[in-house]
């Protein structure tokens, strides 16, 4: 829920009521909407000036504005009220690699950031293509899978090499493996730490892999085989849900 003031009077709304836009462009009473954004807001929705909006920074705050001004191509709108939202999951860093099936990398990263993971590494697996990850396509469709799923904060995308350049992040190195003797369960996190998730492609990480990657963990999340997606999403829902 976000609280809202109209004239004095204090509502709450539920944001599940809500459409949300973004917004980069912004002061501390205005905001301004460009592009599809825009767009969308004016020519799909209609609002017109008076009307009032919602609107994301992707850094954690929601914004209850009205819209003072429409121009050709961007609209103004006064901010009335905001509320933040935290980062739920900060030490959680999913790693995935890049996928020959692009539509089914696309839901995998998708449903991450609908889960509420905010630490997002790409990587460059052994079995996987060897296709350069394009950040800043993915970084516009973080920006919708935010609006969508009414989230405020938008996740940190990076794009490394191979697994092996993990070795140089601190924190806990949890790699998902099928034959691993030790199923994976929640409890066996501490949210305190910082952890990185690491999924391989299909066919699984090799052994040269395994091995790179130094004081690691193996951990399975199910019996039976699963694609990469499917384990990706199955994580995150078991530490977030």
């Amino acid at each position: 829920m976000i609280l809202v003031t109209t004239n004095g009077y204090s509502t709450l709304e539920f944001l599940s009521d809500i459409e949300l836009f973004f917004s980069d462009e912004l002061s501390d009473k205005k905001i301004i909407l460009k592009d599809d954004d825009f767009i969308h807001c004016t020519r799909v929705f209609r609002y017109k000036a008076g009307d009032k909006v919602f609107v994301t920074d992707g850094k954690g705050k929601i914004y209850h504005c009205e819209i003072s001004s429409i121009h050709k191509n961007e609209l103004e709108a006064l901010i009335l009220s905001y509320t933040e939202q935290e980062i739920k999951y900060p030490n959680f860093h999913f790693c995935i690699p890049i996928l020959k099936n692009k539509d089914r990398f696309r839901f995998a990263f998708e449903k991450l950031i609908e889960l509420g993971i905010t630490n997002i590494i790409i990587y460059k697996a052994d079995r996987a293509v060897s296709e350069k990850f394009n950040v800043d396509k993915y970084k516009k469709i973080a920006v919708e899978t935010i609006k969508q799923s009414l989230q405020a904060n938008l996740p940190v995308i990076k794009s490394i090499g191979t697994i092996t350049e993990l070795n140089s992040y601190e924190g806990n190195k949890i790699i998902f493996e099928q034959n691993a003797e030790i199923k994976f369960d929640k409890n066996i996190i501490d949210e305190s730490d910082i952890n990185y998730f690491i999924f391989g492609p299909e066919g699984g990480l090799t052994e040269r892999e395994i091995k790179s990657l130094r004081n690691h963990k193996k951990y399975s999340l199910a019996e039976n085989r699963l694609r990469t997606e499917t384990a990706i999403i199955k994580a995150a829902s078991v530490l977030t849900l």
